[in-house]
């Protein structure tokens, strides 16, 4: 009995005080008779199940368990055993075991813990996406969008605006009138020359030997020339022997007739040479201007835009492909007079006159505005099209440009030819954009986020649509056209195109 009581109070201790042995036994209860002198402990939840132990408890054990006796209000009915402790956690203040107990707890509560972050985090994931989507979704207002722009004062007070291609008054492809060879190149593009120089040489030797054999002919006729005008003086001597002796019956007819003969084949055989001199002459100018056109000169000043030939290149003046030759061997043109070629609408055409003031955009040189002025309208209109071609003079041409570049000519009313800041330029809102309140300019400027910032402008008069400001705004700024009065500072909208 002794050794069955020593058991159970080891049981009820490690039900009462040890946490580990409460993990593997959910519940452990003890109970005591009312007489104090028996022990009943039971625990359900361990490793055999449900067990209970009832033991008779001695003196000491009764007192050690006294202190652990729940008191209760009222009396316990007579015959009724009483529950002593339910034990599911060990206490604040034990020692021992009960520290490895705090540590198992403390893993079980992190380990808790992050059990519940999980779920928690992605719950707060789900309601910030839920926030954006239905932020997306709500009504917003809509908004037409303008930009702030740079441009000339010319550009904003605009008539039309049409575009087209740099062209020289003055261009010419360079080439010969007979097929040959190069010989030498002496240009490069880009160089500028004069009338008169030398561009190129094309081989020539074959007409400077014909050449020589023109020369040595023509002095073979200019000798024979000279041995016929001989035979002329002496038939004429003889001729007026014959002439004195015939008169005076001192020969015969038939001497007197053959000097007369032989006088006339002379003078006819000198006609002959002299006939061939000339000849020969008219074929020695003839090789040597085709000679001289061998060598290819500049027609005008002008600057070399294209160099088509190379030395040993041949040059064929009909070719009808590369492959045959080329036609040119270099292209000059005169670029201190350049025209825009473009085309005007026929609807349109009214608007403009010969001397019409226009400033010329140029893609190649984005930095600068040209001054112009409408030169010619071609006589003749398109009908498929229905435009007519114009040409517009470039006043102040510099080396940057040159033919077949794109350009866009800005006609101006006839009073900005005098206007010295016609070519300046100066930041451009859409009048649309503008709205007054107190007295002062506002706009609402789209920030990034699409949101709107009211900003105070100063502006000054520019074209119809266009007013030219002063302070504000910076380039690229992106305004509200036509903004309406419910707008609010800081308010998300929607832009549309």
């Amino acid at each position: 009995m002794n050794e069955e009581t020593s058991q159970a109070r080891q049981h009820a201790a490690c039900c009462l005080l040890d946490p580990q042995f409460a993990s593997t036994h959910e519940r452990a209860i003890v109970m005591i008779d009312e007489g104090g002198t028996r022990l009943d402990v039971i625990s359900t939840g361990g490793p055999f199940g449900p067990v209970r132990t009832s033991v008779v408890m001695s003196s000491t054990l009764r007192e050690d368990l006294a202190s652990l006796r729940i008191e209760r209000n009222g009396s316990t009915p007579v015959g009724r055993r009483e529950p002593v402790a339910s034990v599911r956690k060990p206490a604040a203040t034990m020692r021992g075991p009960v520290a490895g107990g705090r540590r198992g707890g403390g893993l079980l509560r992190l380990l808790s813990w992050l059990l519940w972050s999980v779920p928690l985090g992605l719950l707060a994931v789900a309601a910030s996406f839920g926030y954006e989507q239905y932020d997306k979704m709500r009504s917003r207002p809509e908004v037409t969008r303008g930009l702030v722009q740079r441009m000339t004062s010319g550009e904003a007070t605009k008539l039309l605006s049409a575009t087209g291609y740099l062209k020289s008054r003055s261009q010419a492809m360079i080439g010969t009138k007979i097929p040959g060879r190069v010989d030498r190149m002496y240009v490069q593009e880009g160089m500028k020359v004069r009338k008169g120089d030398v561009l190129a040489v094309i081989e020539h030797d074959e007409m400077l030997a014909l050449l020589a054999s023109r020369e040595a002919q023509l002095l073979k006729n200019r000798a024979e020339m000279d041995e016929a005008e001989t035979e002329i003086w002496a038939r004429e001597r003889e001729d007026g022997r014959v002439t004195r002796l015939h008169a005076q019956r001192k020969t015969t007819q038939e001497e007197y007739e053959k000097a007369v003969a032989e006088l006339k084949k002379a003078r006819a055989r000198a006609a002959a040479i002299s006939a061939s001199i000339r000849l020969t002459e008219a074929n020695i100018r003839e090789i040597r201007a085709t000679i001289h056109s061998m060598s290819l000169y500049a027609p005008f000043d002008g600057t070399v835009v294209e160099r088509q030939g190379e030395e040993g290149e041949i040059i064929t003046p009909n070719a009808m492909s590369s492959s045959l030759g080329r036609t040119a061997v270099v292209t000059i043109a005169d670029l201190a007079h350049m025209d825009v070629e473009t085309d005007i609408s026929e609807n349109l055409l009214a608007r403009i006159a010969i001397g019409q003031p226009a400033e010329v955009s140029v893609g190649a040189v984005p930095s600068r505005r040209y001054r112009g002025r409408l030169r010619k309208i071609l006589p003749m209109g398109d009908r498929t099209r229905g435009t007519v071609k114009v040409k517009v003079e470039i006043l102040d041409p510099d080396e940057r440009l040159f033919p077949e570049l794109a350009a866009t000519v800005h006609f101006l009313p006839s009073e900005s030819l005098q206007n010295p800041d016609a070519g300046r330029s100066y930041l451009y809102v859409p009048k649309s954009a503008l709205f007054q309140e107190g007295g002062h300019d506002y706009v609402w400027r789209i920030a990034d986020g699409d949101l709107l910032r009211r900003c105070r402008v100063e502006v000054a008069a520019g074209g119809d649509d266009l007013a030219r400001v002063e302070s504000g705004l910076k380039y690229g700024d992106a305004v509200v056209l036509n903004p309406i009065k419910s707008l609010r500072e800081g308010e998300t909208v929607r832009v549309v195109q």
